[in-house]
Parts: C-alpha cells; structure tokens; sequence
C-alpha cells in the first residue's frame, strides 16, 4: 500500500497487464483466465503488481483513483476509461503493426506500410541522438523536428484506404483509434516513445510463470503479486532482492500490526539508510 502512494505521487505512469491462471477463484471455472497488472514509473523506480480476476480498465481506474498525471499503455481500449489522466500512447505497438504487413519478415518496397514504417523508424532515430537531452531539451527538440513527422505519418494514414481484414487495414486502424494518444508524446520532454518501462517490468512474472504455471487460490495470487512487487522494485532501484527482504524481515515486525507511512518510508528501496548488505556489490 506504501508502494501505491508514493506510485500516486509520480507525474508517469506506465501500465501492462498479463494473464495469469487460478485454479480455485470463488464463481470461476478453473479454466478461465485472470490478470496481473502492473503499474511502474521510472522517475522514482516502482513496479506495483496488483492481481485481478479481470482484464476491465476499471481495474487500473480504481488503483490510479487519485492519480492525475500521464498514463502511458499498448493500445488496449479498456485504458480509455482512465478519464482523469492524460493517455500516452505507444509507438512501438504501432510499428509492430506495420511489421505484420511485410511479407517474409521484409517490408513491400514503395508501399504504404513501408513508408509508415520508416516514418516511425526515422522518430526513434531521433530519439535515440537524444537519449542524453535533458526533458525540457528533448520537449525543444520534438517540437523542432519530431512534430513535422507526426504530422507526415497522419498525411500519409489520411492518403490511402485499406481491404477490410488485412493487416494494411489493422495496422492504419490501430495507429489511427489512438491518434491522440500516441501525439500525446510531445507534451513532455519526459515522456518515451514507448511503453517499454512496463513491458520489461512485466517479464518477470511472465518469464516465472512458464515454471509455476498457476496459481492455487486467489490468496496465493495475491501473495505473488505482493512477492514481485517489493522484489522487482528492489531490483530497479540497484538493490539485492535477497539482502532487502531480509531487512524487511527485520525490521516490519519491529512496527507493530498498523504502522504509519513515517515509519515505512525509511524502509522504502530508494531510503538512502538502507544498510549495506541491501545493495549489490
């Protein structure tokens, strides 16, 4: 709960979710699919995992209840329930669409998907030259050179119509259901190109899940979801995962049944008293 807080408190927040099997869920086939979502920021390095039963936006409304700054997600259309942020989009989802459209694995030369393609190529090229730009020079910048070709990829989207079906139609499509979104980029020099942050954070649990394969109980979920929330945070912020849990273990009963955010901040992964044993050497 401290976690979500100072998560709360963050002006981005990056969003995935991943399926995750329960074999024993209260009104639920043991066949049906739940969630595990996750919620991280970047600027003060969080990775809050939350289980839920469902894929609804209402689930990421109700843990962002409070939070009014960017959100940045795939394309997903049940984020756009989330009516009191600001929707970053994703331009990494919206390239792979039009690498759906190459045919073995190459783009058609001169055609339409190749050159939206290579519009979106020449952004993260610029982007990368200013990986080391401050915000507010980055925010500069993309006005200078990022904004005309946003501007070309929409010119182009608008020029062309696509068969009903193909991934022509499904690549221009996605792109085009979240035009504000994925412009949204330009308000804020802070803010990436990408949704990458929360698609590294999710790896985890996936990659653990090939060797768990399920969880028992709804408990049991949530226990995971508490597990890889203080591990991977620890691991953001350049801790070992081993030496923090141990500190916890130490310290939390030390606090009683209900101890109050004063007293947990001093135990947060970015505490600048951690002991030593917490860092990696």
């Amino acid at each position: 709960e401290q976690l979500r807080r100072e998560l709360l408190r963050q002006d981005i927040v990056n969003v995935d979710e991943t399926r995750v099997h329960v074999l024993k869920e209260d009104g639920r086939e043991s066949s049906q699919m739940s969630q595990m979502w996750v919620f991280c920021s970047a600027e003060k390095k969080i990775a809050l995992y939350q289980y839920s039963t469902s894929r609804s936006g209402r689930v990421a409304k109700e843990m962002l209840q409070g939070f009014s700054g960017y959100t940045q997600t795939d394309g997903y259309s049940g984020y756009n329930c989330l009516d009191s942020v600001t929707h970053v989009g994703c331009w990494a989802h919206a390239r792979r669409k039009w690498v759906e459209c190459f045919v073995d694995g190459k783009p058609v030369q001169g055609s339409r998907s190749e050159a939206a393609f290579l519009l979106i190529e020449e952004m993260f090229s610029l982007e990368q030259a200013w990986k080391d730009q401050s915000p507010e020079a980055r925010f500069t910048l993309r006005q200078e050179k990022l904004r005309p070709l946003l501007d070309s990829y929409w010119e182009l989207l608008d020029s062309f119509e696509a068969a009903e079906g193909t991934a022509l139609s499904k690549a221009k499509a996605y792109s085009l259901n979240q035009k504000q979104a994925l412009n949204a980029v330009l308000l804020d020099g802070r803010l990436e190109l990408t949704n990458n942050l929360a698609e590294r954070t999710v790896k985890p649990f996936v990659m653990a899940r090939k060797n768990f394969l399920f969880c028992d109980t709804a408990k049991g979920a949530d226990a995971s979801a508490l597990c890889f929330s203080v591990i991977e945070t620890a691991k953001h912020n350049g801790l070992d995962p081993f030496g923090y849990l141990l500190f916890l273990l130490q310290e939390l009963p030390k606090l009683g049944g209900n101890p109050t955010e004063e007293q947990l901040v001093p135990l947060l992964p970015w505490a600048e008293s951690l002991p030593e044993y917490c860092k990696l050497k």
